[in-house]
């Protein structure tokens, strides 16, 4: 339970694995000026760019039923809403690592990432034991690095990031605020620390091709002006971060979950999810909101606009009931299970449903977009234009050499690294 006094703030937390983040923490309120300047120019520069409307200044219709139009330096492309397929998968998988019967290296818990890289090893975050397993290309097992610690080369909260600079890899530590460089044999590299100033700096997610991070920052509200039943607004916002001097230069931002402050906690408004995003080159793409649309970030300026001419997904009572049924029955039916179930009557629940919920840029350029249902994925090529849909097994980390690359759960949430390939 968090409780908030005096001037503590809130901080956005944990994504719980469907898009919603639980359980806020209560952080003190000595955010430096560097982070207030960027939050508020982020806010308003990027909220701003995230709802431009196209009122197309030329329009021009291309083959297969594509508009591309441009309003206001704005780049929009829109494709027709098609059942076509991308590729169907190929089962059983080709690699899978974990299951229930698993021991040693291969026995996961609370994977943080999962990525091959280009001589097709395989390297996974384990949260549960703050390692990064290596496996061959067949499986087998290389070696494991890092551990529960806080020396060089040790994590108390490990999150694998991608590729750094080639075929190195980074890994980011969300509990010590710093990131680690691995070489290709998993020998510590490089590591820096977010020196800040502040208990909570902003946390990696990705890595530009000049060793710069693609980080998140989180607003943050004075918990002590909070009135209970008071809606607190999110907004996810994207900045490029150097963290050997701290420059930090906002490169985007998208709608994020909404909460409803009880006065002791907080509670996640339904059916708004974190945005999905990544990088292509130095290009932020991201998606969140009901409308089947991804924003492309170039500099910090909205740059193009992409996705379908559909209406959005109204919530139903289908959709209703595995909220519900995600939070349990019996022995679980508290007040805290209340508190959750309640806030399903309130006015703030949207009525429609989010469009996307992930987004993954592929080796070779096209976009992987996971719609509110999961593995149902929207595949655009790099040309902005719709490829095809694909239902995809796993939770998606990577897709490389027509190789599907993430983790897939049992009917008891054991988990294993699986890769399937796909074909057209």
């Amino acid at each position: 339970m968090v409780r908030a006094s005096g001037p503590s703030q809130i901080e956005a937390p944990r994504d719980n694995g469907r898009g919603q983040e639980l359980n806020m923490r209560v952080v003190g309120s000595n955010l430096t000026d560097l982070f207030l300047h960027t939050l508020r120019s982020a806010v308003m520069a990027c909220l701003a760019l995230w709802l431009v409307v196209a009122v197309p200044g030329c329009t021009a219709r291309g083959s297969g039923g594509v508009t591309v139009a441009d309003s206001a330096g704005v780049r929009i492309t829109l494709s027709a809403d098609t059942s076509r397929t991308f590729a169907t998968v190929d089962t059983p998988a080709v690699l899978s690592l974990g299951g229930p019967d698993a021991s040693g290296p291969t026995q996961f818990r609370n994977i943080r990432g999962v990525r091959v890289d280009p001589r097709g090893n395989i390297w996974v975050a384990d949260a549960q034991s703050d390692e990064i397993r290596i496996f061959h290309p067949d499986g087998s097992f290389w070696k494991s690095v890092g551990g529960r610690g806080e020396g060089p080369g040790e994590f108390m909260s490990v999150r694998l990031l991608g590729a750094f600079r080639g075929d190195s890899v980074a890994v980011w530590d969300d509990a010590q605020g710093r990131m680690t460089v691995l070489d290709p044999e998993g020998a510590v590299a490089r590591i820096v620390t977010a020196h800040t100033g502040e208990e909570y700096p902003p946390n990696a997610f990705r890595v530009f091709s000049d060793g710069t991070v693609l980080a998140r920052i989180r607003p943050v509200l004075p918990a002590g002006t909070l009135e209970p039943g008071s809606i607190i607004p999110d907004t996810a916002i994207f900045a490029r971060v150097d963290y050997s001097d701290m420059h930090i230069v906002p490169e985007g931002g998208a709608p994020a979950p909404k909460w409803l402050w009880t006065g002791h906690s907080q509670i996640p408004i339904p059916f708004t999810v974190n945005p999905g995003f990544d990088l292509s080159g130095d290009e932020v793409l991201a998606t969140s909101g009901p409308f089947f649309r991804i924003r492309v970030f170039r500099g910090g300026s909205l740059v193009e606009s992409y996705g379908f001419e559909r209406d959005p997904a109204p919530v139903t009572a289908r959709e209703e009931q595995e909220y519900i049924d995600m939070f349990g029955q019996g022995a679980s039916d508290s007040p805290r299970r209340q508190e959750y179930l309640s806030v399903l009557r309130n006015p703030h629940v949207p009525r429609v449903l989010p469009a996307y919920r992930s987004l993954v840029v592929a080796d070779d350029g096209s976009v992987w977009v996971e719609r509110y249902e999961y593995g149902s994925f929207d595949v655009y090529g790099s040309d902005r234009v719709f490829l095809g849909r694909i239902e995809v097994p796993v939770q998606l980390t990577q897709v490389v050499d027509s190789r599907l690359v993430g983790v897939w759960r049992d009917a008891m949430n054991v988990e294993y690294v699986r890769i399937y390939r796909y074909r057209k």
